[in-house]
């Protein structure tokens, strides 16, 4: 990858216990924490640690779509969309996985040993947690919730 191209990633995230988060594929003998053992502060809707991030849902069990953006200009979604943070994102291996407590979910790639600048977007999570309620035990499994992007900008061209 040069930096140059656009990439999107689409699919949807099983989200459970209110948590799914980002890692990457580790070298041979690298040892570092996982997403999942990132702390929790109870305050922030994401963790972010080196190649990890932690993120935490306004809902318990719940199918969410995410898109994920790797784009040498930064991209914003729609209006629906509420801006979390920003954080500095370093890879080593470049083979990124999106996760939640089972596993990998969705896998895309970055620029292996570079620097980019990480974006994450949610739509819908004033509104998450009224309407699991509503839904849960009349509907299942419960989607539409939210919504989440993750932008990616190359920063060390």
């Amino acid at each position: 990858m040069t930096g140059e191209e656009a990439v999107r990633v689409t699919g949807v995230v099983p989200i459970d216990r209110s948590i799914f988060g980002l890692d990457e594929m580790r070298r041979p003998g690298e040892e570092r924490p996982f997403w999942a053992e990132l702390p929790v502060d109870g305050t922030t809707p994401v963790q972010v640690g080196q190649g990890i991030a932690l993120i935490f849902s306004n809902a318990q069990t719940h199918d969410a779509s995410v898109a994920i953006d790797v784009s040498p200009t930064p991209l914003t979604p729609g209006p629906e969309f509420e801006l979390l943070g920003e954080w500095r994102w370093v890879t080593g291996t470049g083979e990124q996985i999106l996760c939640n407590i089972d596993g990998a979910v969705l896998e895309f790639r970055l620029r292996p040993d570079s620097q980019y600048t990480l974006r994450v977007w949610r739509a819908g999570g004033d509104t998450a947690e009224a309407r699991f309620r509503e839904l849960m035990g009349v509907v299942f499994p419960i989607d539409g919730l939210e919504k989440y992007h993750f932008g990616f900008t190359l920063t060390d061209r």
